[in-house]
């Protein structure tokens, strides 16, 4: 490659660079922008009643599951986002394409959900909240529930 060649091969590289910082930079201010004019309201954590002392409270912030004066660590994993959904409606089915749709992304199947139901339960009874991993129930085909009228 000739010395001309490479000039401009150069030359056109440093003019695109130059291009994508004036873009990120404009991207920056846009976002800043928004943040400012977009009111920022707090999200408090998900709580759903039950009887005196078996509170079921889900924490967004600590991706933990409160049952009475037990807690449940599960992180930021798809089994917090299962008992959230299921937290948000409770006593109700929840169909698995529902489910399927508002928590997972690309391909997926039943048994995705299946498979989070159990992973959930596992580690409800790992912290002593087996009462509470009883309430998740997908007896009925193709959905799932948390009863909290049975506590």
């Amino acid at each position: 490659m000739d010395n001309t060649h490479a000039d401009r091969l150069l030359q056109a590289a440093r003019s695109l660079r130059a291009s994508l910082v004036v873009v990120i930079t404009q991207v920056d201010s846009l976002c800043e922008l928004v943040e400012k004019s977009v009111p920022r309201t707090h999200v408090p954590p998900a709580i759903v009643a039950g009887p005196p002392g078996r509170q079921l409270r889900i924490e967004r912030t600590t991706y933990t599951v409160r049952w009475g004066d037990r807690r449940c660590r599960l992180g930021n994993t798809t089994a917090f986002a299962l008992i959230e959904q299921l937290a948000r409606r409770p006593n109700e089915y929840i169909s698995v394409d529902r489910l399927l749709d508002d928590l997972w992304t690309g391909a997926r199947t039943y048994s995705t959900v299946r498979s989070t139901v159990y992973r959930l339960k596992r580690k409800l009874h790992e912290s002593a909240m087996q009462d509470l991993a009883d309430l998740i129930d997908g007896r009925t085909y193709g959905h799932y529930a948390l009863l909290l009228a049975q506590v």
